[in-house]
């Protein structure tokens, strides 16, 4: 079935929450990308010098997912060829001639990246290492020659993997007491000042790490509960100074997920929680606010801005459950998500101005 059919839906109000309001003076316009698949989503959103994209793959079956990427011309959303590299888990967009992918296939458990040169699409291998499978997750693009990608050689190390521009080359990560970890989102405030976040699955915590432009070190994480026995994850991470990096994460069983963040301020976190259940999905800079999104244990969409030392609540997209966001050139907020359930999602995109 193919969905082309745009939908709006203007939205202006406040949005009720039980740690303050916030108002809401703009609108939402949800609009579906054009897909054949029965299921689809979209995981991550990307947008420069006029021009954005979204990413994420088709397909419900993880054994059968495919990479999905769409661009927004005049025309709205269209769907652009890349060879299959597996779901997309992130994107970054430096020019309308030059964006990154990247993906991992479900068949050989192998992870690629992609490169947009304002023409077509072309896979680039990553820096293989012996004996493991390298699957990324996240990246942060700085400029042609300066792209970063984490996430991890299985259960057995964390992954960075930086281009050049001319190839990938693996960078050596800290070997943790606790066991093998994941890193699931990377970003700078600059090219020495880099922050990456995860999970140790051993041990069911958070894992931070710092980039310094010689090395990768680990950094204490923000711990939301102390106890041992309540598993902790790190998923989100917005570094805007040195002494100004936004983490987002959740604590407890993933029936019933209590998210929160915590703040660097240079020295040490201070943690903040969120009055919802659900997980965080991304972190982004809208003019000098920063802002949550969320999806909470029904699939509903939540939507924060830091205001005056506290999260008050927005009023989120009605339908679309934001899994990465991005700001265009005018300041709108580009989400990028999914609406439906279970194994019959829908990809689409809700766009905020003010």
């Amino acid at each position: 079935m193919r969905r082309t059919a745009a939908i709006l839906i203007a939205t202006t109000g406040l949005l009720a929450g039980s740690v303050g309001q916030a108002a809401a003076v703009g609108s939402w316009t949800e609009e579906p990308v054009p897909t054949t698949a029965e299921s689809a989503t979209l995981t991550a959103a990307g947008s420069a010098q006029g021009e954005s994209w979204a990413f994420g793959y088709d397909g419900a079956n993880p054994k059968f997912q495919t990479s999905a990427v769409y661009r927004k011309d005049e025309q709205g959303w269209q769907a652009v060829p890349l060879d299959d590299i597996g779901p997309l888990t992130d994107g970054a967009v430096l020019a309308p001639g030059d964006a990154w992918t990247i993906g991992t296939s479900p068949g050989t458990g192998s992870g690629s990246s992609a490169h947009w040169n304002g023409q077509e699409w072309t896979p680039i291998e990553l820096d293989p290492l012996p004996g493991k499978y390298v699957r990324p997750l996240a990246l942060k693009a700085f400029a042609p020659d300066d792209v970063w990608t984490v996430g991890h050689a299985y259960s057995t190390r964390g992954l960075a993997q930086h281009w050049d521009g001319a190839k990938w080359t693996d960078v050596p990560v800290p070997v943790l007491e606790s066991g093998g970890y994941s890193l699931v989102d990377v970003d700078g405030a600059a090219t020495n000042d880099l922050w990456s976040v995860g999970s140790v699955p051993s041990t069911s915590r958070g894992v931070a790490l710092h980039w310094d432009g010689a090395a990768w070190t680990e950094v204490p994480a923000p711990d939301f509960d102390p106890n041992p026995e309540v598993p902790e994850a790190l998923t989100n991470v917005l570094a805007l100074a040195a002494d100004d990096v936004w983490v987002g994460g959740h604590t407890g069983e993933s029936q019933h997920q209590i998210p929160y963040t915590a703040h660097w301020d240079g020295t040490g976190w201070e943690v903040f929680e969120l009055p919802e259940s659900g997980h965080v999905t991304d972190l982004i800079q809208v003019g000098d606010e920063v802002q949550l999104f969320a999806i909470g244990p029904n699939l509903e969409p939540i939507w924060y801005a830091w205001t005056d030392g506290e999260w008050l609540g927005r009023l989120a997209p009605p339908m679309v459950r934001v899994e990465g966001a991005a700001v265009q050139d005018d300041g709108a907020v580009l989400g990028v998500g999914y609406t439906g359930s279970g194994d019959a999602l829908n990809p689409y995109t809700a766009t905020y101005h003010e």
